[in-house]
């Protein structure tokens, strides 16, 4: 009777201690799909926050009789429906697959079919005469690779400061917006933030950004947005190294979005700008893609981009806002390209002073920005 016991006591605190194994808090490891594509088709792109992934294929595509090209997710995990190159796949409707470190994450795969825009025949007229009076009707943009959060509906906060991503963001997603309000915000100005009554396309969960022009112990700080990281922070000049550029390799033709613009007189100048006092100040909005070598560390304002000469900028846009505004207008900026090279970084960098970098500006301009959108 005593071994019984003893059996039961040893039995006992095993299972105790599996529950104890059982009960203890894991590390979140999600799993997500890296890449998939199809043959044949025109674009894919991922949405890491909503997990999803869509492939753009041509007109009269079967949907049911795709064959994938290359299918990859997060290493470790397991895929409830693991896919490799040349098996085929029907997405006329949605496909649902799981994939699994410690916890389940549930991914979609869709599909669309590109639409072509009709071009009415221009008759017997020579279409290269500018004179025609049918000219052709050039191709619409088309949807392709997007940025996360480009829509700007998405904020958490990080050490009490505002931050461009959502709670559940991923590692690689938070680190597509940067700004520098670590270096206002602590002292009670923050110049970059969410704004969720005055946006530009209303609805459940929608958010727009804000951007305000501040004066930090007597020093301009613009409201900035950027794609990148902050570097390092001068508190005594109130300055910080910013790190432009994120890895992108697509080619968009255009961004789209909306904006309104509030701007200030222009109330703090530095050199070489002391002459814009008393002037109405300008916000901006500008695009880069670039086959840096990584990279490029912005510190105001000695170290800046050299717009009009750097070689390794691939495409160019630039809008500087000039005006003020009650409502939001949709803006079309064109990228400018200067070579046919594969870009490695991109970079959008929205500014409430357009010469921020020069801590010029007026303190109270704000520059509200919402739902952007590259074209292709």
């Amino acid at each position: 009777m005593k071994k019984i016991l003893i059996l039961l006591a040893v039995a006992f605190a095993i299972l105790a201690c599996d529950q104890k194994w059982n009960d203890l808090v894991h590390e979140e490891v999600p799993a997500e799909i890296t890449a998939f594509e199809v043959e044949g088709q025109v674009s894919s792109s991922i949405n890491k926050s909503k997990k999803t992934v869509t492939v753009v294929l041509p007109e009269e595509t079967d949907l049911s009789q795709l064959t994938v090209q290359t299918f990859s997710y997060t290493e470790g995990a397991q895929c409830s429906r693991p896919l490799s190159a040349g098996q085929v796949i029907d997405l006329t409707a949605p496909v649902t697959l799981t994939l699994t470190t410690y916890d389940p994450y549930q991914w979609t795969l869709a599909a669309e079919i590109q639409t072509t825009p009709v071009t009415p025949d221009p008759g017997p007229d020579n279409p290269d005469d500018p004179d025609n009076p049918n000219p052709p009707t050039p191709p619409a943009p088309k949807d392709g690779p997007q940025l996360y959060n480009m829509s700007f509906d998405f904020w958490s906060k990080s050490s009490s400061l505002d931050v461009c991503y959502g709670s559940d963001a991923t590692t690689e997603e938070k680190a597509v917006w940067g700004s520098a309000n670590a270096t206002t915000a602590p002292l009670g100005q923050p110049t970059v933030g969410p704004e969720y009554d005055f946006v530009a396309v209303p609805g459940e969960g929608k958010a727009a950004l804000k951007l305000q022009t501040r004066s930090v112990l007597g020093k301009l700080a613009a409201g900035s947005l950027f794609n990148g990281e902050m570097g390092s922070i001068n508190i005594w000049t109130m300055s910080a190294s910013l790190d432009w550029g994120i890895p992108f390799s697509d080619r968009p033709a255009s961004l789209e979005g909306y904006y309104c613009y509030k701007p200030a007189t222009i109330n703090i100048a530095q050199s070489p700008y002391q002459g814009k006092k008393g002037e109405l100040d300008n916000a901006s909005i500008i695009v880069l893609l670039t086959d840096w070598d990584k990279p490029f560390t912005v510190n105001p304002p000695e170290s800046l981009v050299d717009y009009d000469n750097d070689e390794k900028i691939i495409g160019l846009g630039k809008l500087t806002i000039d005006k003020s505004m009650e409502n939001y207008e949709k803006f079309h900026l064109d990228i400018k390209y200067r070579s046919d090279r594969t870009p490695k970084y991109v970079t959008i960098v929205l500014s409430s002073s357009a010469l921020g970098d020069y801590f010029t500006g007026g303190v109270g301009s704000v520059f509200y920005l919402d739902e952007f959108k590259f074209l292709y």
